[in-house]
């Protein structure tokens, strides 16, 4: 009888249990979606900003690397380094092309019959200046290099003055150099029109981006017009040119490497 009245309450038990309302499922609050939707664009945001800071450590990078490749012209373009030879021949002396004496032989030569410079006293004296200060770095070095020199003669100033009588020599030097730097840059004058691009842009490549095209034009002038007289390249042509085509693809990457993420960011945020 015991075990009977178990079963009957079982059953009993089990049909009110039936006859319960079955529980819905809980829904998502909106709330809750609104938070996830927030820590998603959250998420995008720090991306965005983070993919920006690299950019620009990258693009600081690239413009270090550019300006510290910027030396090697510039030393070489200082240190008064032949970018053309022509070679000794029986009854005729080696040749030598530099393009810093070349470029400082063809001012100084214009400079004396311009009319520009006859009327201006003052732009004469700072073309004079400005040649003097170009051959500075070549006459301190020789002077360090010289067990001779005075030690007054070893520093910048002593450099400096000595600079007035290379002006002369390199102004009135070399045969070849002269009748070159005299004559009309219409021609066109190649070697003396990649002296000056080579002058301006070896200066000035460390400072503004894109100097280093300068530097390649002038290469290519200064090898194109020379070897009209027989002359052969050297390695420190090709050695500038290779270097300011590198500067060149630095500064074209970081630029456009730049453009593009910028443009990713927009997109993003829209």
């Amino acid at each position: 009888r015991i075990g009977l009245l178990l079963l009957h309450v079982d059953m009993v038990t089990a049909k009110k249990d039936r006859s319960k309302p079955k529980r819905e499922p809980k829904t998502p609050r909106a709330d809750d979606s609104d938070e996830e939707d927030e820590e998603e664009e959250e998420e995008e945001v720090e991306s965005v900003h983070a993919k920006s800071r690299r950019e620009r450590s990258r693009k600081a990078f690239f413009k270090f690397l550019r300006q510290l490749l910027a030396i090697i012209p510039l030393a070489l373009f200082t240190s008064q380094q032949p970018y053309m030879v022509k070679p000794r021949a029986p009854g005729v002396n080696a040749v030598k092309v530099v393009p810093l004496q070349l470029a400082v032989c063809g001012i100084v030569h214009w400079a004396k019959d311009s009319p520009t410079t006859l009327k201006n006293p003052k732009f004469a004296s700072a073309i004079n200046t400005t040649a003097r200060v170009l051959l500075t770095p070549y006459e301190y070095w020789r002077a360090r290099q010289s067990k001779r020199s005075m030690p007054a003669e070893k520093t910048i100033a002593g450099a400096y003055k000595k600079s007035e009588k290379a002006l002369s020599r390199t102004a009135n030097g070399d045969s070849w150099l002269v009748s070159v730097a005299t004559a009309p840059i219409m021609q066109p004058n190649l070697p003396l029109i990649g002296a000056y691009l080579l002058t301006i842009g070896s200066i000035f490549a460390m400072i503004i981006p894109g100097g280093e095209y300068l530097i390649v034009a002038g290469c290519g002038c200064v090898m194109q017009g020379c070897r009209a007289f027989g002359m052969e390249p050297q390695p420190e042509l090709y050695v500038a040119a290779v270097v300011a085509i590198i500067g060149c693809i630095l500064m074209d990457a970081s630029k456009n490497k730049g453009k593009d993420s910028s443009k990713r960011g927009k997109r993003k945020a829209s």
